[in-house]
């Protein structure tokens, strides 16, 4: 019982690919990951620094309360707080700069979730007072323009004391969708005070219809305010369908008349503003409210404005967009908070903070940014809650910075990862280049015969690697083998002349021993074993025969030969010279010359073989049909006799050496060289022999495919 060797784990070429490629990989999830835990450690960071910054603030207003008082609450009068406006403010009617403030709006008349109420909301920026009126109203009546009263269609009244006590009365009216009229009028708040409206370029006012109603959204400098900061402002909403019925529904005050009463409009602290500005930061905004949740003071934005995205230009820039995309998918939070949620994180944390409670959170305003605000009280030395301090502070500078770093990383690995790529493309196509160069000259090294051409190989002996390696030993074989046929092929010629000498000396012995006589009834015996030396003799002769045509076949020159009278000559010697009796070989020509290059000898050779096997395999009395013939650029010579068809698994390797169809103990020793020799022959004159079974009668066709010489 045969021991097997023990199995090993083996790594195909596949997996080692697999494992290089993962190795490949994780360079830049490590670097991933790297840049990933960086993040959260400056996160942490700066939380930690935000926090420390809301104690020292409330430290810092710690009983200063008279900060926080500068605006006096006077009973007579409401107060409207306005709102610091980030980025760009325009009138246009819609509310992307409010988004941050819509909690905070004022809502008068009969209620907040009246059907007839209105909310206003009021802004400043570079020295002009902005204002958001949104008016619920279930029927809009617009003003017919050239109709000489202004209270015949929904309008606005704004009242402004001027600084020497008289009123301006103005009222915003709109024609149509889009911009307003803004009109000086008399106390009867119908008729102008001039032909025509005021100057856009002062007095700038926008209306755009909503499902529910409409809103308007208007500017005005801010001289037009006293010191005071004293305004008025009215809705009045006309729903009769004549226009006759007029009358206001809401008013700024619901006790009162614009023409009694004024609102005081609340600006930040200006000392509050100064202190906060020295502590606030580029992604940073400080907001102090008082204990009524009033914004008191404000500086510095969450965020800038984002710009605006240019289209990329070129095929780089395309490549960078689209390596852009992949990282906001691949490193970005897809759920993220609108600004009315992120509005209301803020309202949870101010009300943690009205309770005296330190407060904190964290949402993501976009895709790329996250935010983190922390809510603090601020008390008097006798615990007193005077008011709440809110900082809120942006991550997008350390996404940023994520973000490039993972641009850069992404760019070095793809970068890396294509030259690595290049590189194993460029060495498995050496590589391959060399494998199939050997592979190429092992396939020649052995001619269709199965005989060996050279004795070594030359492609990659002299490399250094495994595949140089491969190659020696490979020539190595090779040398081996080529030696060992070089023994084959001498063997014949070699018996030949070993076994003729003791042939020779016995059938000596024979006759001598026939010449001094022999006893009856022996001679039988020394005729049985001259028959069998004989035999012996024609089997020697016949393998070194054919060993010596191979070479023999070297030394042949090819030479223009006229085929057609060569194989006429050939049939005619082999019928019966006498007449009167049957041919045995009939020759089947159209009557053309037919040149091939070939040696006359070797052709009548080869029809020897074909004739003698199909005299062996004929039926009795019938004749052997040797057809000549010319089909374009080649003609064919084929022998044909009635007999016994070849075994259909013979026919593939009838032509090989050693291979006979005949039956054992045949009368004269065959061992399978006719067809053989036959093949070489043909090869030798650049064509090719095959065999055919016929049917009707049954019987073998042997058919020479030669080349035909045109010049």
């Amino acid at each position: 019982m045969s021991l097997s060797p023990p199995s090993r784990l083996r790594f195909r070429f596949n997996t080692q690919f697999l494992v290089f490629a993962l190795v490949l990989v994780s360079i830049p999830w490590l670097s991933y990951r790297f840049v990933a835990e960086s993040r959260v450690f400056m996160l942490e960071g700066q939380t930690q620094a935000q926090e420390q910054l809301a104690r020292g603030i409330v430290t810092l207003f710690q009983g200063r309360d008279d900060l926080l008082a500068e605006l006096p609450y006077l009973e007579s009068q409401q107060v409207v707080f306005s709102h610091p406006l980030i980025g760009p403010a325009r009138v246009d009617g819609y509310t992307g700069e409010w988004l941050d403030f819509q909690l905070f709006a004022n809502h008068f008349g009969a209620g907040e979730d009246s059907e007839d109420g209105y909310s206003l909301l009021l802004g400043e920026k570079d020295d002009r007072i902005f204002g958001l009126v949104r008016i619920q109203d279930d029927k809009t009546v617009l003003r017919t323009k050239g109709t000489p009263r202004l209270d015949l269609s929904d309008h606005l009244r704004l009242t402004l004391p001027d600084r020497n006590g008289n009123e301006r009365r103005l009222v915003i009216v709109a024609t149509k969708p889009g911009a307003m009229e803004v009109w000086y009028v008399k106390e009867d708040w119908a008729t102008p005070q001039y032909r025509s409206p005021s100057s856009s370029f002062i007095i700038q006012a926008v209306m755009r219809p909503l499902v529910d109603g409409y809103l308007v959204e208007f500017a005005l400098p801010r001289y037009f305010l006293n010191q005071r900061q004293e305004f008025g402002l009215a809705v009045a909403d006309v729903d009769s369908d004549d226009g006759t019925m007029r009358h206001l529904k809401t008013l700024v005050g619901s006790d009162t008349t614009v023409e009694s009463h004024f609102n005081l409009l609340a600006m930040r602290a200006p000392e509050a503003n100064k202190i906060l500005s020295s502590l606030s930061s580029a992604d940073s905004q400080i907001i102090i409210y008082d204990n009524h949740l009033q914004v008191r003071a404000s500086v510095g934005q969450v965020s800038p404005p984002a710009p605006e995205k240019a289209k990329p230009k070129d095929v780089f820039e395309r490549v960078q967009a689209w390596l852009n995309r992949g990282l906001d998918w691949f490193i970005a939070i897809p759920a993220y908070l609108n600004p009315v949620q992120a509005a209301s994180q803020e309202r949870d944390l101010l009300n943690q903070a009205l309770d005296k409670k330190f407060a904190s959170g964290r949402w993501h305003k976009g895709p790329t940014e996250q935010v983190f605000a922390v809510a603090a009280p601020i008390v008097d030395e006798e615990g007193e809650l005077l008011g709440v301090v809110l900082i809120k502070q942006s991550t997008a500078k350390i996404l940023a910075l994520q973000r490039q770093a993972m641009e850069n990383i992404a760019l070095l690995s793809l970068s890396t990862m294509l030259v690595i790529l290049m590189l194993l493309l460029l060495f498995s196509w050496r590589q391959a280049m060399r494998i199939r160069r050997l592979g190429k000259e092992a396939q020649l090294l052995v001619d269709p015969d199965g005989r060996l051409r050279t004795d070594r190989l030359y492609s990659d002996v002299k490399a250094g690697d495994e595949i140089g390696d491969l190659a020696r030993s490979f020539s190595g074989v090779v040398a081996r083998l080529h030696e060992h046929q070089q023994f084959i092929s001498t063997m014949p010629r070699t018996l030949r002349h070993e076994v003729n000498n003791p042939l020779n000396a016995t059938m000596t012995s024979l006759e001598n021993l026939q010449l001094h006589g022999v006893a009856e009834g022996q001679q039988r015996y020394i005729d049985s074993a001259q028959r069998g030396l004989v035999k012996i003799s024609a089997i020697v002769e016949k393998l070194a025969d054919a060993a010596n045509l191979e070479e023999a076949l070297h030394e042949d020159e090819l030479e223009p030969l006229d085929l057609f009278h060569l194989v006429q000559t050939y049939v005619s010697h082999q019928n019966p010279s006498q007449q009167g009796e049957a041919e045995n070989v009939i020759f089947e020509a159209s009557r053309e010359a037919l040149t091939v290059a070939g040696v006359d000898y070797r052709i009548e050779q080869l029809l020897d073989k074909l004739t003698d096997n199909a005299r062996d395999f004929r039926t009795a009395g019938s004749a052997i049909i040797v057809r000549l013939y010319r089909q374009d650029y080649d003609c064919y010579l084929e022998v044909e006799n009635v007999g016994p068809q070849i075994p259909p698994e013979l026919l593939a390797g009838m032509f090989n050496s050693m291979v006979s169809a005949r039956t054992a103990g045949a009368g004269h020793a065959h061992f399978g060289l006719g067809l053989y020799i036959v093949r070489l022959i043909s090869q030798f004159h650049g064509g090719s022999v095959s065999a055919h079974n016929l049917d009707n009668p049954s019987g073998v066709l042997f058919r020479i495919k030669l080349p035909v010489l045109l010049v």
